[in-house]
């Protein structure tokens, strides 16, 4: 599976639906999405994932954004976050959401954080097996979740392939 490359793909396709310069990251993972904010030059950036088993090798690698502020990294689900309301300007989920217990729970958390745009994409279920280790019933489930939710609160949604975009 080659889920980097894939990544990096998706990331370049939606960074110009970023707004503003307070910016979250759902789910950390290996940092990819926060490599490619600071290569758009995002200053003020925050990254949270429940897990945070990579964390050591991010803040290696990011010393000094995290030194000097632009970068904070907090081990914290997405269902659940301890941030006030609209505390950021654009919220990213790439690619994360079907970790999530209650995916719903996790959108909805996010737009009591965000006072502007949130960004969220995750695997088709034709990528399982290709990009992920997933099935395509737990990722179609996924899908659905956010599908129905997205439709009903003002999102746009659009079919990429191997992947999906919602956003408002």
């Amino acid at each position: 599976m080659n889920e980097g490359s894939k990544l990096e793909e998706i990331i370049e396709n939606i960074m110009h639906l970023v707004q503003g310069e307070k910016v979250l990251d759902v789910g950390t993972g290996f940092g990819t999405v926060i490599t490619k904010l600071f290569d758009y030059r995002m200053k003020d950036i925050t990254s949270i994932d429940p897990e945070a088993w990579s964390f050591k090798e991010i803040e290696n690698e990011f010393r000094g954004q995290i030194a000097s502020g632009a970068l904070r990294l907090l081990r914290s689900g997405v269902e659940e976050m301890p941030f006030g309301n609209n505390s950021f300007d654009t919220t990213l989920a790439i690619c994360s959401l079907h970790h999530v217990n209650d995916t719903v729970r996790g959108i909805r958390e996010m737009e009591r954080v965000t006072s502007g745009r949130i960004i969220i994409t995750d695997w088709d279920p034709t990528s399982s097996g290709i990009y992920n280790p997933h099935s395509p019933e737990d990722l179609q489930e996924v899908k659905d979740s956010i599908y129905s939710h997205a439709s009903g609160n003002g999102y746009n949604f659009e079919e990429k392939g191997r992947w999906y975009l919602a956003w408002k």
